[in-house]
């Protein structure tokens, strides 16, 4: 598993009160799988950028969400015309970047948009050509780019027409321009020679539109398939967030590092400007990668197929995960020309750009493919759980049992049929919280109904279907604890617990993969240790209070 980059002066892993867990289950996801939090996005962002993120929350309310977002595009645009990145084959890529946030009403993206975009407009003044387009045609796009606007970007704050305008859907149009190529003629330029003559071969277009999420999704149900087979979409960094903005300080709170943002666009606007005026867009020098850092792309390229691997066909998971490579790739590209960083791009550069594509990505997944609905079977399933938890809580028992036909006579108290109560009562013991067990009682044979232990990850109105890992993980800890103090000690060897699952019929695998979730989460740490000269694995209590996350 990656290690997060952490840097002292800002851009290290620093979490924060104000983050809260993702809202949108992780179905879309591969069991085991664990995709970085936006905290994470955040905190790998380098120190300059860091700053500003925060800063931008802090004064203007705006949602984390939204600040990233609007702050990698705003970024793109300014370095995108000065450098370009070299590629795994050895040619050069722009550093331009197609971003579309996707907020709720109230998520700050208005703010983040405006504050964010304020020191390009201030610079670009002097730029004779159109450089900044909102809602506007493909066709009038592509006149104005031929016509000499070669260095623009598509930006809005709010975006309630894109979604809505036939740009959005431009697919072939949108490939060639994110890879600083002009899209070729069509009938309706045949008859404009001066355009044809003089039309630039290439040419830089960033895209950072923000349009609310209930849009986006109405746009993927229309267009989604489409902009799939098209391919442009696997380019699109897209986001989904329900997050909502905070009050800010305002005129209370002096800026700094907006200000410092501020004066490093303006320097990148100006140097870009000098560029362009005699080179080609596709022409512009060139930032090449360390091997290192190379193979922190390659690695990650790999964590990205397994990430897309339960949605995607095998066709379409080997486009996601180079796609967005390429995407980190470019976010490296543009972290390392804003910090003023000399030479290559690092390794470290690269594992902050992996981590911020990967929740992307993450993100991406999650619009694309919303959560399914919970059956009526899981959600009884749910309901009978917590019912008999909640008795049991009041009744003072740890671990309730009682007869089968019990329960099943309290199925008219739910509304159910006493079929559909023998289905929630399957669906509890298969999620491994339950057992129905034969048992002599007065000498005769009853089936009994037992609980098991707390159901930490099986909780009543859990959305989506939780992760069999971290069901597990709910399942296991307590056994862990309880097996502890029975022995009074502070660890216990992980083969011992791998085979203490075996009476639950949890294969090896099923038991480690449910340990990396207590692990990743703090309630245990897995420690080499000697014994008899032998180095055994020990699981081991924390030191410190675990993270509950």
């Amino acid at each position: 598993m990656m290690n997060y980059p952490a840097y002292p002066p800002g851009g290290g892993f620093m979490p924060s009160p104000n983050f809260g867990l993702q809202s949108q289950p992780a179905n879309h996801l591969q069991p085991g799988y664990v995709a970085p939090s936006l905290q994470q996005a955040i905190s790998a962002l380098t120190p300059r950028m860091y700053r500003a993120a925060h800063e931008c929350r802090a004064i203007y309310g705006a949602g984390y969400g939204a600040a990233l977002a609007n702050l990698l595009g705003k970024v793109s645009f300014a370095v995108s015309g000065n450098f370009r990145i070299r590629s795994h084959n050895g040619k050069s890529t722009s550093l331009s970047l197609h971003i579309r946030f996707a907020g709720a009403r109230l998520s700050g993206k208005t703010e983040a948009h405006d504050r964010f975009i304020a020191p390009i407009r201030k610079a670009m003044k002097g730029w004779k050509k159109p450089w900044l387009f909102n809602n506007v045609r493909p066709p009038t796009l592509l006149r104005k780019i031929r016509a000499g606007a070669v260095w623009s970007m598509l930006s809005m704050s709010e975006g309630r027409g894109h979604l809505a305008d036939p740009l959005s859907r431009a697919f072939d149009e949108l490939n060639e321009l994110n890879d600083s190529n002009m899209p070729p003629f069509d009938r309706a330029d045949d008859d404009d020679e001066d355009l044809v003559e003089n039309a630039p071969d290439s040419a830089i277009f960033v895209t950072c539109v923000n349009v609310h999420d209930d849009k986006n999704r109405e746009w993927l149900d229309e267009y989604g398939k489409i902009a799939i087979e098209s391919g442009y979409v696997f380019r699109l960094l897209m986001m989904e967030s329900d997050e909502l903005a905070i009050e800010g300080a305002g005129e209370q709170q002096p800026e700094f590092a907006l200000l410092d943002y501020d004066d490093r666009i303006a320097e990148l606007i100006a140097s870009g400007q000098i560029k362009l005026r005699d080179t080609p867009a596709n022409r512009l020098p060139e930032i090449k990668v360390e091997p290192d850092a190379e193979e922190v792309l390659r690695q990650a390229q790999e964590r990205f197929k397994f990430m897309a691997s339960a949605m995607l066909s095998a066709r379409d998971t080997i486009v996601f995960a180079v796609r967005l490579a390429a995407n980190a790739r470019r976010i490296a590209g543009c972290m390392h020309v804003f910090e003023g960083y000399k030479g290559a791009v690092s390794p470290d550069t690269m594992a902050r750009a992996v981590t911020i594509a990967e929740f992307f990505g993450e993100r991406w997944l999650a619009a694309v493919f919303p959560p399914k609905p919970v059956p009526e079977a899981e959600q009884r399933g749910l309901r009978l759980l917590d019912y008999l938890y909640s008795h049991a809580c009041h009744a003072g028992m740890h671990a309730p049992s009682c007869r089968e036909s019990d329960i099943k006579a309290l199925a008219p108290n739910f509304g159910w049929s006493k079929a559909e109560m023998a289905k929630a009562i399957t669906r509890v013991c298969g999620r491994g919280f339950a057992q129905v067990v034969p048992r002599i009682e007065n000498g005769r044979r009853v089936l009994k109904f037992e609980l098991l232990v707390s159901p930490s990850g099986f909780m009543s109105g859990h959305p989506g279907y939780p992760p069999q890992d971290e069901q597990d993980a709910g399942v296991l800890l307590p056994l862990v604890h309880a097996e502890l103090r029975r022995r009074g000690v502070n660890g216990i060897r992980e083969t011992e617990i791998v085979t203490l699952a075996k009476n639950m019929k949890w294969v090896p695998s099923r038991t480690k993969s449910a340990l990396r979730v207590l692990y990743n989460a703090g309630h245990f740490h897995l420690v080499p240790t000697a014994i008899n000269g032998r180095v055994v694995e020990m699981v081991e209590l924390p030191t410190y209070p675990p993270q509950l996350v």
